[in-house]
């Protein structure tokens, strides 16, 4: 059953990950280009860091909560197709970004171009699994990293550069030259994949998803600051919506969130270490550039040129990361990647304000995050049925997406607690009280990676690995009676 699951057509390696590569470029340069921006646009909007909090969370909340259903459309109408439309409407979302005059409609324009994004997201992984065998997918799964490497890299510096001397309304009108060339490349090198399997959609669990994802969410990044009868409701209406959403994805027949598929231990431990490990990221992506922009008063290009320091590591390290995963077991790689990636952010910690020090821990954690996320992709794909490869690769990357908006609420928050309880006036108090609460936050995050890095020891063996283990073991000599 395994050989069947794992055996289907293949284009090759390189061609398959050239061309849904330029949807992993558009989203992750997306991503990384709007970090940088946050301040700016905080500034010019005239609000604080729990308001513009929103551009981030309001696309990821829309990603994050339609990935599953886009995965299905993937399986159930063809990956290719939806991936094409989704590179159509991202790049018509990132128009609308770039036209909007107010928070409120730059926040819209987002949630309206996450509709593309997951479309792109869901279905990105499952393409290169469907058209890769088990030998090649590790070297693929590296490739893929380079090109997301290479944006999230891109990102800062593109960013810091457009926003200083363009205003950050440029930062989305480089999306659509991608975006044009992404949309060609598809039509041109993918060929179309076929139905798995005719099911109805989930719509019903979608909502009830996106429901539980936003109240989630919301309770988190108002905990601090509302009155405690609307964190009550918010609490209540999260913890309702998953426990209805448990109950409909077991009866139901195709469910958004398959809980068979889930029951697999090797499946849901590396979905929830990738979920912890990518929490434990947010003190860089998101709180740093306020920190260097705000607190240490470097420039928006500044602030771009010292954060590539994170995607370059990834970018350099991904190939050889892949080349490791087909030949060492998951397990020890995955959390020899996340005791690293925790070593890295323990130093950046007590590294502030010291820009060289910062630098190197920031290194160190990238190379940690880069050994366990090539790895922990390619083992969740490679144990996934093959029916439900569009749904998995959804899960995979909402597990990063969870990871970054619950993450993203939750920095805001306790940022916010600690600078608030340590800042008491005057400009030389307020710098070493923002390093002060970010330190600490630091701190806060470390426990998400540590936490990953024990249930990670816990994900068994693929079924690749069962095989080879199973093949470097001696035969057991027969004992003539």
């Amino acid at each position: 059953m395994n050989s069947e699951r794992d055996a289907g057509p293949t284009i090759g390696p390189y061609r398959v990950v050239v061309a849904t590569g330029f949807g992993v470029f558009l989203s992750a340069l997306d991503s990384s280009i709007v970090n940088v921006s946050l301040w700016t646009m905080a500034t010019g909007f005239k609000v604080g860091m729990d308001a513009i909090q929103w551009v981030i969370i309001a696309y990821l909340l829309i990603l994050t909560s339609l990935m599953p259903l886009a995965g299905k459309v993937g399986d159930r109408h063809g990956k290719t197709k939806v991936f094409k439309s989704g590179v159509g409407l991202f790049t018509f979302g990132s128009l609308a970004c770039a036209l909007s005059p107010t928070l409120e409609v730059l926040v819209a324009s987002r949630v309206f171009q996450a509709l593309g994004a997951s479309m792109m997201t869901a279905n990105g992984l499952a393409l290169i699994t469907y058209f890769t065998t088990p030998e090649t997918r590790g070297r693929a799964m590296g490739l893929n990293s380079i090109i997301l490497a290479a944006a999230l890299g891109l990102g800062p510096v593109l960013g810091g550069v457009l926003t200083q001397y363009f205003g950050w309304e440029s930062i989305f009108l480089v999306n659509i030259p991608a975006g044009i060339i992404g949309f060609a490349t598809v039509a041109w090198l993918i060929p179309e994949t076929s139905p798995v399997h005719e099911a109805k959609f989930d719509t019903v669990g979608a909502i009830m998803f996106f429901v539980w994802l936003f109240s989630l969410v919301y309770a988190v990044s108002v905990a601090t600051k509302t009155h405690v009868l609307v964190l009550g409701i918010s609490a209540a209406v999260c913890v309702v919506s998953f426990v209805g959403l448990l109950v409909r994805e077991k009866r139901f027949v195709s469910a958004i969130i398959p809980t068979k598929v889930l029951a697999d231990r090797r499946i849901s431990v590396s979905l929830a270490s990738a979920l912890l490990s990518f929490m434990a990221v947010i003190p860089v992506s998101f709180l740093m550039p306020f920190y260097l922009q705000e607190a240490m008063g470097f420039t928006q290009s500044m602030t771009g040129f010292f954060l590539v320091i994170h995607p370059l590591v990834l970018s350099v390290t991904g190939p050889l990361a892949g080349l490791i995963s087909e030949r060492v077991h998951a397990r020890l790689q995955t959390v020899a990647g996340l005791v690293i990636q925790l070593a890295g952010l323990m130093s950046l910690s007590f590294a502030l304000p010291n820009l060289l020090f910062m630098a190197v821990s920031i290194a160190v954690m990238s190379f940690g995050l880069s050994i366990f996320t090539v790895a922990n992709g390619n083992f969740v794909m490679t144990s996934a049925p093959r029916d439900y490869m569009g749904v998995i690769s959804a899960l995979t990357n909402i597990s990063r997406t969870t990871g970054f908006s619950v993450a993203t609420a939750l920095a805001t928050s306790v940022f916010g607690l600690f600078f608030g309880t340590l800042y008491g006036g005057g400009s030389q108090q307020y710098f070493w009280a923002y390093t002060e609460a970010v330190q600490y936050t630091i701190w806060f995050f470390c426990v998400f990676a540590l936490v990953a890095c024990v249930i990670s020891a816990f994900r068994g063996l693929s079924p690749a690995e069962g095989k080879r283990e199973a093949a470097e073991k001696p035969p057991i000599p027969l004992v003539p009676a």
